[in-house]
């Protein structure tokens, strides 16, 4: 049998069926980009996180005092029982936990910990996207 040579449209500009024209490969770029974008996205992530952590604990260094006073700024008030029995009294086990909440927002290991939690994920489903079969 003979070859066939494809038949052309009536319109020249579009190509037919069965040209040998260069055609993009989109799931590679796809991938790479996604994954690119995957680790961008991690290093900046741990980067932001070491930031914030370092400035953090520069801000937080406790001070020496020199009257010899046994507080060293490194308890909050919240720390006494009689305020946690208070704020349980007047607010219930919800404000206790908004409480905590806020003290444990107040630490720059927690937001060094979510951003670096945050990026993590975004990176893991950015690879995902990438090995993803089309």
């Amino acid at each position: 049998m003979g070859h066939i040579e494809p038949t052309r449209p009536l319109n020249s500009q579009t190509p037919a069926v069965n040209d040998n024209l260069p055609i993009p490969n989109l799931p590679a770029t796809r991938r790479k980009m996604f994954y690119a974008i995957g680790v961008v996205v991690l290093l900046l992530g741990f980067a932001i996180a070491a930031i914030v952590y370092w400035t953090g604990q520069s801000r937080s260094v406790p001070q020496s005092n020199a009257a010899g006073d046994w507080r060293d700024g490194t308890l909050s008030t919240q720390d006494s029982k009689v305020s946690s029995r208070d704020v349980e009294l007047y607010y219930g086990k919800i404000g206790m936990l908004v409480v905590k909440f806020q003290d444990w927002c107040r630490q720059p290991a927690s937001w060094a910990i979510l951003i670096a939690t945050i990026s993590t994920l975004t990176a893991v489903a950015c690879f995902r996207a990438a090995h993803r079969p089309r």
